[in-house]
């Protein structure tokens, strides 16, 4: 087996990145990188038992030049029997239309087809063709311009579907293996101009590094970027923790950070939870950067009224309870209307918020059987229900039941009691038995409702779209990188 061969497999190994059976889309520019991907992965393909595709884009950006790298790839698929799929797009216009940089355009649209492809045909993983260099240059692009731990932790092994097998090897060891191979490649002349940044750095600045300073300094600033990825997935889990700790999000996604819990944290964990509460209430974190974190971080010890403004909209208030940050325009005061259910046909029932609902059902009790522990899915004493359940906010008269001596607190003292944000009072979802509250949704349940070894028939509901606050931040950075593959949120 060859060197370079070897050692891939050895990469994808480790990072488990295909298991037997699985179908794997290529993506095959013609360049010496994805042409080495292409073979490297052939020649694998029977040691992992994987089947492969490949797919094509011609930006039409180059013109006769992108036309015939098409052909030759297209040519090198129809030989070695392999299914090419090719995407043919006017960059400079779908550029404009999507308001991107051409470098940006041509990034989203290659994914689109990659994912496109995937589905299509069923196929598990997306191969890309970055490599070691491709690594180094992106840590440098980030440091220049200006980035956090995440953007100074290089490109990642494996990310969801897609997979960087060449991530362990240099341009120059691939360039060697094609050699030996004999196997030809397509030269882009945009990539040997200084026209792009990247390209700076890929011509000028690193050549001059390892020739003047240390020939492995690719590799050394490869090394120390897993090291920061290692540091910044720590920070990550302990920013999720804490942001459950001291910030709620409502039904319309004003988020509130509490200021006593706040400021418990450290300042490193402070900016994490200020990014996440961004990120939920903007829906994205591009161009969100430290500036912005830190104009909320320092509103905190400002007097209450202050206000900053903040991308995509938003402002962060200062309250008597913390920061609070929401849309400008939006108005707190909003009220959902109330949802009435049947419970006798429980069933799904959407909820103010973005692609949320909650979900009823009815189940005979078992004797001793475990009840989740989860902040969206609760169990109650279904036949303790006396008046129906509305979903709603609060009104005048409610109530909550503290204990199993059925002492009660009227909601207002409640929230009062917790600390609740004055502004998110309004806003804050409840399952109501009539004046009886069931469910503080994301807080609490009452305990006249709760399941006990006389239980006979349990009402489960589970709020769909927003398991929790961590995880909402969560899908809304999954969903920003899946338009945006190669973003950063460092």
């Amino acid at each position: 087996m060859n060197y370079l061969v070897e050692k891939v497999s050895e990469y994808m190994q480790q990072y488990h990145m295909v298991e037997q059976g699985q179908k794997v889309v290529v993506g095959v520019s013609g360049g010496a990188d994805s042409m080495g991907l292409f073979c490297v992965l052939s020649e694998l393909a029977e040691y992992f038992h994987i089947t492969l595709a490949v797919v094509h884009i011609n930006h039409g950006i180059r013109g006769k030049a992108a036309d015939d790298d098409q052909s030759f790839v297209e040519k090198t698929c129809k030989k070695q029997n392999i299914p090419c799929y090719s995407f043919h797009v006017d960059l400079k216009r779908f550029a404009k239309k999507e308001g991107m940089s051409q470098e940006e355009a041509g990034r989203y649209y290659r994914y689109q087809c990659f994912e496109k492809v995937r589905k299509e045909i069923g196929a598990h993983r997306i191969a890309v063709a970055h490599q070691q260099n491709d690594a180094s240059e992106t840590v440098l692009f980030n440091l220049f311009r200006g980035t956090g731990l995440r953007g100074l932790s290089g490109i990642p092994p494996v990310r969801d579907v897609i997979i960087r097998p060449l991530l362990c090897a240099d341009r120059s060891e691939i360039e060697t293996y094609l050699r030996e191979k004999d196997v030809a490649w397509r030269t882009d002349e945009t990539n040997l101009t200084d026209e792009y940044t990247r390209n700076k750095i890929r011509n000028q600045i690193l050549p001059y590094v390892e020739e003047h300073i240390n020939p492995s300094a690719g590799q050394h600033i490869q090394e120390t970027a897993g090291l920061l990825k290692d540091i910044s997935d720590y920070l990550d889990r302990q920013g999720e923790e804490a942001f459950d700790r001291c910030a709620r999000v409502s039904c319309q996604l004003v988020c509130s950070i509490h200021e006593a819990s706040f400021r418990e944290l450290d300042i490193v964990i402070q900016r994490e939870v200020i990014r996440r509460a961004i990120g939920v209430t903007a829906g994205q974190l591009k161009d969100v950067d430290k500036e912005h974190v830190e104009m909320v971080r320092v509103l905190m010890d400002k007097h209450v009224g202050r206000r900053c403004h903040l991308p995509y909209q938003l402002q962060a208030v200062r309250t008597y309870e913390g920061i609070s940050i929401k849309k400008e325009t939006q108005e707190v005061s909003e009220r959902a209307e109330a949802i009435c259910i049947d419970v006798k046909a429980p069933g799904k029932y959407p909820l103010p918020g973005p692609e949320m609902e909650i979900e009823l059902s009815i189940k005979e009790a078992i004797q001793n059987e475990e009840i989740p522990i989860n902040r969206y899915t609760k169990w109650f004493d279904y036949d303790r229900i006396k008046n129906g359940l509305t979903v709603r906010t609060r009104e005048n008269g409610d109530f909550i039941t503290l204990d199993s001596q059925g002492h009660r607190k009227l909601l207002k003292r409640w929230m009062i009691d917790e600390k609740i944000p004055r502004e998110e009072r309004e806003q804050m979802l409840l399952l109501a038995d009539g004046n009886h509250i069931l469910w503080i949704m994301g807080y609490r349940i009452s305990d006249y409702y709760k399941v006990s070894d006389m239980t006979k028939n349990v009402l489960v509901t589970r709020i769909k779209g927003e398991k929790s606050n961590g995880r909402q931040y969560q899908n809304i950075v999954d969903r920003g990188r899946s338009r945006y593959p190669d973003l950063r949120t460092g």
